[in-house]
């Protein structure tokens, strides 16, 4: 059974960024079967919301006045899928080294890799995901963060109990493939998607409650770093 995992994300990785103590990768987790009626809809839905809108291009949620961003959250709320959220407070991050972008592209990676563990440990990945396609933004990833992030998942999830099967130890019981897929949000309307959720979580973490009821129930999210509340 094949899953994507769709993200996008809000904020900035680093401490000297003033408007927020907040990094956020948000997005959408879809059954193989319900992804591309999904898409269809979702595609349809946007061109005429920037129709009646008169917006041209890319239709950034930053750009969006909040009644627009209501009709296409609650839009977002019927869809069978899961909203799925990470979040980062970068004042409680005291290890990482925020001047190297290796440590921080490493960084991202085991954010991916916690929510991914979130989902699985919750059954919303079940064991018989035999595939796992992620789609990310690709603004401005770095031209190895794709085989950098696949080979951390395929690591962590699966080759530990490759290398160890001969010995008597607990797996993680999950054996999936995972394809990470760097893609331009401005023609792939699941990415714009992903950029509405978490720039919304983004806003909700920086004081606008309100924006919180356009979320839908149950959703996922990981806090980091473990052990702090916020």
């Amino acid at each position: 059974m094949k899953y994507y995992l769709i993200l996008d994300d809000s904020g900035q990785l680093h401490p000297n960024y003033r408007k927020s103590d907040y990094f956020i990768y948000g997005g959408l987790l879809l059954k193989e079967s319900d992804f591309h009626g999904v898409n269809r809809a979702y595609t349809d839905f946007m061109r005429q919301v920037k129709k009646d809108c008169g917006a041209k291009g890319e239709f950034k949620t930053t750009d969006m006045p909040y009644k627009i961003r209501r009709r296409v959250l609650n839009r977002l709320k019927k869809f069978n899928v899961e909203q799925v959220f990470v979040s980062v407070k970068i004042s409680a991050c005291v290890r990482l080294n925020f001047n190297s972008g290796k440590d921080v592209n490493r960084f991202k990676n085991y954010l991916v890799r916690r929510l991914i563990d979130k989902l699985i440990s919750t059954k919303k990945i079940p064991k018989n995901c035999s595939l796992l396609d992620i789609h990310i933004d690709n603004q401005n990833v770095a031209h190895s963060a794709k085989d950098s992030l696949e080979e951390h998942l395929k690591n962590y999830f699966n080759e530990d109990d490759f290398y160890y099967v001969h010995k008597a130890r607990d797996t993680t019981k999950f054996s999936c493939d995972f394809r990470v897929f760097y893609k331009d949000s401005s023609s792939h309307y699941l990415i714009q998607a992903a950029d509405t959720l978490a720039n919304t979580k983004w806003n909700i973490l920086n004081g606008k409650q309100q924006l919180r009821r356009y979320l839908k129930d149950g959703y996922t999210i990981v806090k980091l770093p473990d052990g702090i509340v916020y």
